[in-house]
């Protein structure tokens, strides 16, 4: 092996590690969208988050639609994703649909 090409395998480590941490920074508020949608339902419907069934009902690029049901009634959020290089690496937020 060449001195150059050890440098350029040294550079693209370099570079996976910068765009792991970058993406570990980026996304440091993001939540998980099932836990943000349980939270965000139980204080809507008035219902402990431990009797709320959240499931996903639908996944599009940039966004997850879920479902909420619990105590007799039945909220769908939207959860927006958080993108790092194209990488989904969390969800920026939720909100009521």
């Amino acid at each position: 092996m060449t001195a150059r090409t050890l440098k350029t395998r040294s550079l693209q480590k370099g570079a996976k590690v910068l765009a792991g941490a970058m993406a570990a920074l980026l996304c440091a508020a993001c939540a998980s969208g099932p836990q943000s949608v349980r939270e965000q339902a139980s204080s809507a419907l008035s219902c402990d988050a431990s009797q709320l069934a959240v499931n996903r009902i639908e996944r599009r690029y940039g966004a997850d639609h879920y479902e909420a049901v619990g105590c007799g009634q039945k909220l769908t959020y939207e959860c927006e994703r958080a993108y790092v290089v194209f990488i989904p690496v969390g969800t920026v937020g939720c909100h009521k649909k």
